[in-house]
């Protein structure tokens, strides 16, 4: 049987079901791309300085080559604000060239794309990124940097970065509108291309001097239902990622926003407050963050991506907690995008995150994350499980028409599985890392593997 080709990357929501043009339920399973792209020259990959359009296509397909041995399907790929429109109404074609080199690059090594506008403590005379300097009120703010180790703090601690969101979110000299202009240059532009599967509003917003459940209800809530309304009319096939503040990925949440608007997708973040510092593992599970998911899910009918977590390189003890997530990942058929892929010859704020180092040399981390997955099942009923440290899965479903695609990535089964025991279908291995299989309509499937 032949791998089913997909004329892009849309998928439609199905009572919270992802499904791709073929009717198959889809489990996204990808990366984030990635920290490198916070700064100049806003890439996940490196270029040489003045590098031209062709050099940087060619550097990102090398960037991009490595997705498929790794099992990955899907890039949330950050843009910034600042590099598109450096001055007021004045938009870099050069940089959303180069935006779409990446997203080419990764469609043609079989990514789906999702266009993320990536903020953190505002901008970069914060030691953050994304929001243009011109928005700032008038003032003498000093260079850009990001070397501050301390820098998530500051939505807490720091008075400018909380009266720049204040002045955003009041939409003070029509911030909020210039910020849907530029979300409208990105849809208009990017809408038709083929990697693109959704637009995501904003990463990790700030609430400013505002109580945080309450900015998370009166002011978050309608401005998602507003950028919503916008990219819903722009791009209606596509999908919309909304997610949440940062400090939410670290505890248990009280409020999420429920936004309104068409093909909705919730967002959010967890990360271990140790794990993500490169410290030793707090002991807090991530089964607390998976209910409220579940909840909002049960609640909303919103498919759920985890749009960030990760672990720390020189942190301690965190296999647990990551195969855990993992494992709740696979049980919920969640969506998941890990923080991150970028080869970073500096460190943002000393955040060390990477799957590879700053030679670009592949990292221990990525013997926990790439693993197996079911990526698109005809069928219903779906169960998977994978126990890393014994090498074994399982899967079934009941068929329905159609092929379904269970990833065996080639960095983990280089020769593909080692035992495979396979009842109620048909099958093959394809030399990529994936294995189709069909059945007749109604029948239970079941496999069983190792590697």
């Amino acid at each position: 049987m032949d791998t089913p080709v997909l004329p892009n990357a849309r998928l439609t929501i199905d009572q919270g079901v992802l499904r791709d043009a073929l009717g198959r339920d889809v489990q996204l399973r990808g990366i984030n791309c990635g920290g490198r792209a916070k700064w100049a020259p806003y890439l996940p990959y490196p270029v040489a300085p003045g590098a031209s359009l062709e050099e940087v296509r060619r550097a990102a397909d090398v960037f991009f080559a490595r997705m498929p041995a790794w099992g990955l399907d899907t890039v949330r790929l950050t843009f910034s604000w600042e590099a598109l429109e450096p001055a007021r109404g004045e938009y870099d074609d050069g940089y959303l060239d180069r935006y779409e080199a990446s997203l080419d690059a990764a469609w043609q090594h079989g990514c789906r794309c999702i266009v993320d506008f990536h903020q953190d403590i505002y901008s970069q005379v914060f030691s953050g990124d994304g929001f243009p300097r011109w928005t700032l009120a008038a003032g003498d703010y000093g260079p850009d940097v990001h070397d501050d180790h301390g820098w998530f703090f500051k939505y807490v601690m720091d008075d400018g970065v909380k009266g720049a969101y204040d002045r955003f979110w009041d939409n003070v000299d029509g911030l909020q509108d210039a910020f849907e202009a530029m979300w409208r240059v990105m849809v208009e532009r990017f809408r038709e291309h083929p990697a693109v599967m959704g637009f995501e509003i904003i990463n990790e917003p700030g609430w400013g001097s505002r109580d945080v459940d309450a900015f998370k209800q009166n002011v978050l809530e309608p401005f998602h239902t507003r950028l919503a309304a916008v990219i819903n009319d722009l791009a209606p096939e596509h999908i919309v990622l909304h997610g949440t503040c940062g400090i939410d990925a670290l505890g248990p949440v009280s409020y999420w926003g429920d936004p309104k608007g068409r093909n909705l997708m919730f967002a959010p973040h967890l990360y271990d407050p140790g794990l993500i510092a490169g410290h030793a593992w707090s002991g807090q599970e991530p089964d607390v963050g998976f209910d409220g998911f579940k909840a909002f899910h049960d609640r909303t009918g919103s498919p759920i991506l985890l749009g960030e977590f990760g672990v720390g390189r020189t942190a301690t003890n965190g296999e647990p907690w990551f195969d855990r997530t993992m494992a709740l990942l696979d049980e919920h058929r969640m969506h998941a995008t890990l923080w991150e892929y970028s080869i970073n010859e500096e460190l943002w704020n000393g955040e060390d995150l990477s799957v590879v180092s700053p030679e670009g040399e592949e990292r221990p981390m990525l013997d926990l994350y790439v693993r197996p997955f079911l990526r698109a099942v005809a069928g219903t009923d779906i169960r998977f499980a994978w126990d890393r440290a014994a090498g074994r899965g399982s899967a079934s479903w009941i068929a329905t028409e159609g092929v379904t695609e269970l990833s065996l990535p080639l960095r983990r089964f280089p020769e593909g599985a080692t035992e495979l025991a396979v009842t109620g279908a048909d099958y093959t291995y394809e030399s990529r890392g994936v294995l189709l299989l069909t059945a007749a309509a109604g029948t239970a499937v079941t496999v069983a593997f190792s590697g």
